[in-house]
């Protein structure tokens, strides 16, 4: 009996010490960081790197993260890939890179392939996709598209929002002239007319600006599920060996978001973004007209963004983009978000959405 009830108060101790080796190898580990290396698609124009109108756009242009770590000499490295998701998932694969800001359907590709990674917060919300057409072309709308040479980058979030809209109106890629193009090689093909119609993001607007193309259809007001959203994409090596300095990261998104989602100064957000992108103050109020900044900047992994990517899992799923399914609630991590927003006394500033994607009671 003595034996027993030695064997049970030895537990604790055994507990507390496994705890404390515990953080004796999560404080080693941490100070064994030197590098945190970034990517997102590029979107910039005129030479400048630009990873969209967002927050992380505005932590990387105002080297915010560089900041943050460098009281720990630790080295903050971005790159910019032109070939968009598909691009930032082979390095993903091949070990190259630490955490990604990417859009819904090219981070749930990744993770349906194999990639061992966790949604640790969201990026941004129901972005717009655009369809420009060749001046002349006579598209319409996507019933117009069929047996036309079409554009659209594979991998890309913008390929379900594509089918989505072809299955509206009947159709399937079986039905366009397919061909897989990069952005910047797709709209100079829709100019000299070598393809009749891209599909992509909100940069297609600057050739209708010029008057070298059409944007028949847009996103604009379709609904969530036509959004697409971006969201902030880390290894689970990272995740797990790195945790205090991915919430650090995630705290320094968090803060950006919070000081751009006033709507009252939105001229001047979009005349920072033309700033840093090259891209004109026309684009980004076009793309944003009639939305709330502030709710497209929640960093919140709540119900409706969640829900989101079981949506874009299914419909990717249902059109053959991907072959394996997985659950987006056990993907998505909020440890890191949640603890950044609690830290900043942002509880109660974002409101929550939820499965439909609509603002939901507290």
């Amino acid at each position: 009996m003595t034996r027993f009830f030695h064997s049970i108060g030895r537990r604790p101790l055994l507990a507390a010490a496994a705890l404390a080796t515990l953080l004796c190898a999560s404080a080693a580990t941490a100070a064994d960081l030197k590098v945190i290396r970034l990517a997102a698609p590029e979107q910039g124009s005129q030479g400048k790197s630009f990873a969209g109108a967002g927050p992380v756009s505005l932590v990387y242009a105002q080297k915010a993260l560089e900041a943050e770590f460098a009281k720990d000499g630790v080295q903050v490295e971005w790159k910019f890939f032109k070939g968009a998701g598909p691009a930032i998932n082979e390095a993903l694969a091949t070990g190259q890179l630490d955490v990604v800001f990417l859009g819904d359907l090219a981070g749930v590709i990744g993770r349906a392939s194999g990639l061992k990674t966790r949604l640790v917060a969201a990026a941004g919300r129901g972005s717009n996709s655009y369809l420009a057409t060749a001046l002349g072309s006579n598209i319409k709308s996507f019933k117009d598209l069929k047996g036309k040479r079409v554009a659209v980058l594979r991998g890309t979030a913008y390929q379900l929002s594509f089918n989505r809209l072809l299955e509206d109106e009947g159709l399937t890629e079986k039905d366009v002239r397919f061909t897989n193009l990069d952005w910047p090689t797709s709209k100079a093909a829709v100019v000299s007319k070598d393809i009749d119609a891209t599909f992509g993001g909100s940069d297609l607007q600057l050739l209708k600006i010029a008057g070298t193309a059409d944007i028949p259809v847009s996103t604009r007001n379709k609904g969530p599920i036509y959004g697409i959203n971006g969201g902030v994409i880390a290894t689970d090596d990272f995740a797990k060996q790195h945790p205090e300095a991915l919430t650090r990261l995630v705290k320094v998104i968090v803060q950006q978001a919070r000081n751009a989602s006033d709507d009252s100064k939105r001229d001047a957000l979009f005349a920072r973004f033309n700033e840093i992108s090259g891209l004109p103050v026309a684009l980004f109020a076009s793309d944003f007209e009639g939305t709330s900044i502030k709710e497209r900047y929640s960093p919140l992994l709540d119900d409706g963004f969640v829900s989101h990517y079981t949506d874009v899992i299914d419909g990717a799923k249902k059109v053959g983009i991907i072959r394996q399914t997985f659950d987006a609630k056990s993907w998505a991590d909020p440890t890191f978000v949640n603890r950044a927003v609690k830290e900043l006394q942002l509880e109660s500033f974002w409101a929550l959405t939820n499965a439909a994607g609509l603002i939901a009671k507290r």
